[in-house]
């Protein structure tokens, strides 16, 4: 055999030792650079990493809980936090949750204990109002009745390049079972993120769309859209946004407070020394916090080679395409 019919025949024996299904859903493999799989649960179009169905939707059955979610009661004082999975879901929280409080004062819980994939009905439900919840699931599985009655949504969007760097990290961190979730480097994993995030099905591109095509469609909807770049570039003025967004009494030194308190390092030194981060216990490799590393913009360009560069640039271009929204990949 030649090299390639070897790799080959090794791709499709261990793809053979995945189920085809788990809990009657279909699984479908992708592979990274390196030709290692990544199995995938698909549900309505959009997929989700085995492992870590496996591990942290309550009962791991994602449809079921995803139906749960969808039928969620919301409550007047709701507030929901939409993001695609590393562009700064733990970092807005924080600015809603001091902000609603009234005081630049972080909270011993962590986001985990108000996230809608990963928490149970009965959680969600014993939660205090006001609420701040927050999820990564696309448009399209939100609670029906926080639609209905245009309960308010922010949506943080972070540039894809740095999305991707922050996701590798995250899956070379996160531990399923025995296992990390990814073990290949950054150039293998790219083939990875092209296939889950930026595909003809869509995820990373599809999420923000959705959120857009949504805005533009329903002008009276209470939706603010936030760039991560510019929370980042000029966070009082972003933080004031989401305060009139909210509707809460505010004055400058508040706002001020909140950017401190909220500022990278001092987020990194919180969640170590204050939170109560059960989840970074349970899944991490030696049970210390993984969530916040750098939280930059343009780390992207210590990691990518001039033609990975290129040739995201063009897949981007292409998915893309008819999208209004403006992402700043430097600052």
């Amino acid at each position: 055999m030649t090299t390639k019919e070897n790799e080959s025949s090794s791709k499709s024996e261990e793809h053979a030792s995945f189920p085809k299904e788990f809990n009657g859903l279909p699984i479908e493999i992708d592979y990274d650079g390196a030709g290692r799989p990544f199995p995938s649960v698909i549900v309505d179009d959009q997929k989700f990493p085995l492992g870590m169905i496996k591990t942290m939707i309550p009962g791991g059955n994602i449809v079921e809980h995803v139906q749960t979610i969808r039928n969620t009661i919301v409550r007047d004082d709701d507030v929901l936090i939409c993001t695609y999975p590393k562009s700064g879901t733990h970092w807005i929280w924080e600015i809603v949750s001091m902000l609603r409080k009234g005081k630049a004062e972080y909270d011993t819980k962590i986001k985990v204990t108000a996230m809608l994939e990963f928490t149970s009905k009965d959680q969600i439900e014993a939660l205090e109002s006001p609420r701040n919840l927050n999820t990564h699931f696309p448009l399209r599985m939100l609670p029906k009745d926080l639609l209905d009655k245009k309960r308010k949504i922010l949506h943080v969007m972070r540039n894809p390049k740095d999305v991707a760097v922050s996701m590798y990290h995250h899956f070379k961190a996160m531990m399923t079972g025995l296992r990390t979730v990814y073990s290949g480097t950054f150039s293998e994993y790219l083939s990875l993120f092209y296939a889950l995030e930026m595909g003809a099905k869509g995820g990373w591109n599809k999420y923000v769309t959705d959120f857009e095509k949504f805005a533009k469609d329903n002008p009276d909807y209470p939706i603010l859209s936030l760039y991560f770049e510019d929370i980042k570039q000029d966070p009082k003025r972003e933080i004031t946004k989401v305060a009139k967004f909210l509707d809460v009494p505010y004055t400058e030194e508040l706002i001020t407070a909140v950017a401190e308190r909220c500022e990278f390092e001092n987020l990194k030194k919180a969640s170590q020394e204050i939170k109560d981060d059960f989840v970074t216990r349970k899944l991490s490799h030696d049970g210390r916090q993984f969530i916040y590393r750098k939280g930059t913009v343009g780390d992207w360009k210590n990691w990518f080679t001039v033609a990975q560069n290129e040739l995201f640039d063009e897949t981007y271009e292409r998915r893309m395409s008819g999208s209004e929204l403006k992402f700043k990949f430097s600052l």
